[in-house]
């Protein structure tokens, strides 16, 4: 029998009318067509609400509108939606959804095309690149590829995908229930750590899958560029890449025992080279683990925030 899973479309909305009308046809558009959408609108003020409730009266999949935690937080509200996920059977997938991209027409397809393939893995989560567009959905690039294999290592201290192109099964969602709010950083890191802690098969798509509309409202938006690299270590020398470590530390524990043994074992290391008294000696600590990021410039600068007991 031929899988054919539903996947349950979790998307944070927050006065998105501008956008959101696109991104909606794009789901309906959706060559896979057995899901359904769940949308956790967080206080929106313009037509956003409206615009859902017009959509789920012409749709024939089951979309549900929840109220959001109205905390200003989009990672929260994604945290709402994951707590809020609909039941699932062991077969079904989950896509995270933002508001204001537009979903090429094979998305959902390719990536349950993947999880098919691995199916006798437990633990799947399916990411990738994206287009970045304009406004006017005109393309002006694409998102990085990765250089290294997706490893929780590499999670630890990086993220690799944006939640939007994340499709994950149930093992993944049902670890991620168990992460504190307040311990993730964004839904979509949270995602890839859970996932790489658990042992989890991960895959990064090289080819895009969908629209990643860049303008003045994006909460992340494109991370290219030696001006995006300069950008990157402001937040270091103000506390924040601690503060981001700390609370993957902490989601870890979260986790709990299912983490795999490997993925304890280097979250002790990496817990107790973090507070190393001498610099060079956390410097050459980390230098003994599998904690990387992607780059060698981007490790250049996590070596020297260890060092510095930035990280």
């Amino acid at each position: 029998m031929p899988y054919q899973p539903t996947v349950h479309i979790l998307l944070a909305t927050y006065n998105g009318a501008n956008y959101l009308q696109a991104q909606l046809q794009s789901i309906a558009r959706q060559t896979h067509s057995q899901w359904t959408l769940t949308v956790s609108d967080d206080g929106s003020t313009d037509e956003t609400v409206n615009i859902v409730k017009t959509f789920a009266q012409n749709s024939p999949q089951t979309v549900t509108l929840l109220q959001g935690p109205c905390e200003g937080s989009s990672t929260r509200n994604f945290c709402h939606l994951v707590q809020h996920a609909p039941a699932n059977t062991k077969q079904d997938l989950y896509a995270f959804c933002d508001q204001d991209d537009v979903w090429l027409d094979t998305k959902l397809e390719r990536a349950v095309q993947w999880h098919a393939q691995h199916l006798q893995q437990p633990v799947r989560l399916y990411c990738g690149r994206t287009q970045f567009v304009n406004e006017q959905l005109k393309p002006i690039g694409l998102s990085p590829g990765i250089r290294r294999p997706p490893s929780f290592g590499n999670a630890l201290v990086q993220n690799i995908a944006s939640g939007n192109t994340m499709v994950l099964n149930p093992a993944v969602l049902a670890a991620q229930k168990k992460v504190q709010p307040e311990h993730s950083v964004w839904h979509d890191w949270t995602t890839y750590l859970v996932a790489t802690a658990l042992g989890g098969e991960v895959w990064f798509d090289d080819e895009p899958c969908l629209l990643y509309r860049q303008h003045g409202g994006n909460v992340i938006g494109s991370n290219n560029g030696l001006s995006a690299q300069i950008r990157r270590l402001k937040p270091l020398f103000e506390g924040r890449f601690k503060q981001w470590t700390d609370a993957n530390m902490a989601a870890v524990l979260d986790v709990g025992p299912a983490a795999s043994e490997a993925a304890q074992e280097l979250h002790q290391k990496f817990a107790q080279l973090r507070v190393e008294r001498f610099p060079w000696k956390r410097f050459c600590s980390w230098q003994g683990t599998a904690i990387r990021r992607q780059t060698t410039s981007s490790n250049l600068t996590l070596g020297l925030a260890l060092a510095l007991q930035l990280s």
